[in-house]
This record gives structure tokens, C-alpha cells and sequence, in this order.
């Protein structure tokens, strides 16, 4: 299990009218699981979701961030 905060750039662009960026502090929460291949060889499956909330408003419209991660890994133990 892991978890923490999380900082990003939300940026929200209206054609013709402007654009509009803010940086927010969110947080970030996930888990995984790593098992034994062979020998000192090892594979990882990690999932995480961060949520940086709102921002960048351009009149009255908008922007939020959120994001689903998935990461695989083969790791080789020294």
C-alpha cells in the first residue's frame, strides 16, 4: 500500500478566449504485489490513482485531474 500528496499543473484553454493554469497540491493513493520468478528474478504490478482536484478556470469552465497508473516491473536482486 502507498499513498501521498501529489503536485501537477492543471492548465484549461477556451479557443478564441484565453487559457488559464494552476498549480495544485493533491494526493495520491495505491498498491502492488511482487512475487518470486526464478532465482533472484522478481516481477511487480503497481496501480495508483491521483487526484489533483480543480483549477484553471476560463470564464466559468473548468479543468480537473484525474489519473489512473498502472506499472509493471522485472527486477533483478543483487
Amino acid at each position: 500500500m502507498t499513498g501521498g500528496a501529489a503536485f501537477g499543473d492543471i492548465k484549461n484553454s477556451v479557443a478564441g478566449v484565453g487559457n488559464a493554469s494552476t498549480t495544485n497540491a493533491g494526493w495520491s493513493l495505491g498498491g502492488g504485489v511482487e512475487a518470486a520468478i526464478a532465482g533472484p528474478w522478481t516481477a511487480k504490478l503497481e496501480y495508483l490513482y491521483v487526484d489533483l482536484g480543480r483549477g484553471g478556470s476560463v470564464l466559468g469552465s473548468d479543468a480537473s485531474f484525474h489519473t489512473n497508473i498502472v506499472r509493471a516491473g522485472l527486477n533483478y536482486r543483487f
